[in-house]
This record gives structure tokens, C-alpha cells and sequence, in this order.
């Protein structure tokens, strides 16, 4: 499940790439703090969709983590690739945490998208984001902010 959460935040991640080099020192720490802040608001939403799932497994009778890990292994997501010996219970309860996590993904998707939009700018969002993966200092900044910012009261 865990596996699953976070290649679709890679992908979302990786949808909104910029086309900007710029390095850490191009970024005020104004900047850098936004990104971080918007960074901190993903990960608060999506640290919580497995457990959310997992609490739902250990609630459902009739399955438990292993056989959802091994359904969601085979479909990867989707509903219609679960495997043949799946029953009726799996296959309607697998479509529902399925919709519960694509809509706890879209929230976090929205959110990231709402706040680079009206903090940062697309542009500047899409230019951190890039330095962020490709430059150490940078990604020192912004882990630095955030975790500065998690420890205050």
C-alpha cells in the first residue's frame, strides 16, 4: 500500500516538472520557506492514507493485510486487473479503498496545486521544485525549514 501511495505522489510530483536551472542561492528564504510549507501540507494529507487503509483492513473481516497487499500487488490500483480468485467481498472492498485513496491523492494534488498557485507562482514553484531535486543546498534549505518548522510549538 505504501508502495502504491507513494508512486502516485511521484507522479504527481513528477507532472509538474519545470524547465528552469536555477541553483539555491536564486531563492529567497521567503521562497524557500513557501516550498517548504507546501511540502509539510502534502505530506500531512497523504502520511495518512495507509494508515487510514490499514485501520479499514483490520476492520473488514474476511480479509486482512496480506491478502490486500497481494490483491493490490496484482491490480495495482485497479478494480478490473484484480486476480480471477478474488471474491465478491475483496473485489467491492478493494474498490472502495481504492476510491478513498485516489481521493485523499486528488485533495493532496489540489492543495499542492492551490498553494504553489497563490504563494510562490507556478513558475517559481516549478523552478524550486526542479532545483530541489537535482541541488543538495537547496534540498538542505528546504529540509532544514521544514524541519525547523515541524519542531516549533
Amino acid at each position: 500500500m505504501r508502495r502504491l501511495t507513494n508512486t502516485v505522489l511521484m507522479t504527481m510530483l513528477m507532472s509538474m516538472m519545470a524547465f528552469s536551472t536555477v541553483s539555491a542561492q536564486d531563492f529567497t528564504d521567503q521562497e524557500v520557506k513557501d516550498y517548504a510549507i507546501i511540502l509539510m501540507a502534502q505530506k500531512s494529507i497523504t502520511e495518512k492514507i495507509s494508515p487510514l487503509v490499514n485501520g479499514y483492513i483490520a476492520q473488514q473481516e474476511g480479509i486482512d493485510g496480506k491478502r490486500y497487499d497481494a490483491l493490490d500487488k496484482a491490480a495495482k490500483g485497479d478494480v478490473s486487473k484484480l486476480p480471477a480468485d478474488a471474491s465478491d467481498l475483496e473485489k467491492g472492498f478493494y474498490g472502495q479503498m481504492q476510491k478513498l485513496v485516489k481521493a485523499r491523492t486528488k485533495a493532496a494534488g489540489t492543495v499542492v496545486s492551490n498553494l504553489a498557485k497563490y504563494s510562490l507562482g507556478a513558475k517559481q514553484y516549478n523552478a524550486i521544485k526542479k532545483a530541489y531535486k537535482s541541488d543538495s543546498a537547496l534540498k538542505a534549505r528546504v529540509d532544514g525549514m521544514m524541519s525547523s518548522m515541524s519542531t516549533e510549538p
